[in-house]
């Protein structure tokens, strides 16, 4: 008789307790993809935003090897184009990972929806009043995967919802 009421009392605690490692995984999931977000951008606005292969290289542990490879054969394609074409304007000119000419000042990481190992998260870019913009602010979406250890950022949409990957695989 007693083995069975223990049996009843541990068997549903048992369960509850192997039911919060899943909802806390999924907690832990959900914030490590805002998390990378949160950390590709206070780094990048805290650093020169100029697209160069140089500073595309400084931001390549938060990048998907081939976002990353997507956006070094953008810089090529344009150095190449430049070369042949000096006294033309390249055809992207500014940021493209804030999507800007003038680099915003700040950010805040919004909401997120994940989608198993992929999560889009909403970043609002913010410009002060003292830039030649004037105060302004506006959403990108950062979408990111989860790699073996960590979240990477593998896409960035745009406000217009437009991709970088996109946009820079496509045929020029």
């Amino acid at each position: 008789m007693i083995y069975s009421q223990r049996r009843i009392i541990i068997g549903p605690a048992l369960i509850l307790l192997l039911a919060i490692p899943c909802a806390n995984a999924r907690a832990i999931q959900e914030a490590g993809a805002s998390a990378a977000v949160n950390a590709f951008y206070r780094f990048h606005i805290s650093h020169n935003k100029d697209f160069t292969a140089r500073n595309i290289q400084l931001r390549r542990r938060f990048l998907t090897a081939e976002f990353y490879q997507v956006l070094v054969g953008e810089i090529k394609r344009q150095a190449a184009y430049n070369k042949a074409h000096p006294d033309e304007v390249p055809d992207y000119d500014g940021d493209p990972l804030t999507n800007s000419q003038q680099y915003p000042d700040s950010f805040r990481v919004g909401k997120q929806v994940m989608d198993g190992d992929r999560a889009k998260v909403t970043v609002t870019l913010m410009w002060s009043a003292r830039t030649s913009r004037g105060k302004d602010k506006r959403d990108i979406v950062a979408v990111a995967v989860k790699a073996t250890t960590r979240w990477l950022i593998d896409d960035i949409i745009n406000d217009d919802g437009s991709s970088v990957r996109a946009e820079f695989t496509k045929a020029h």
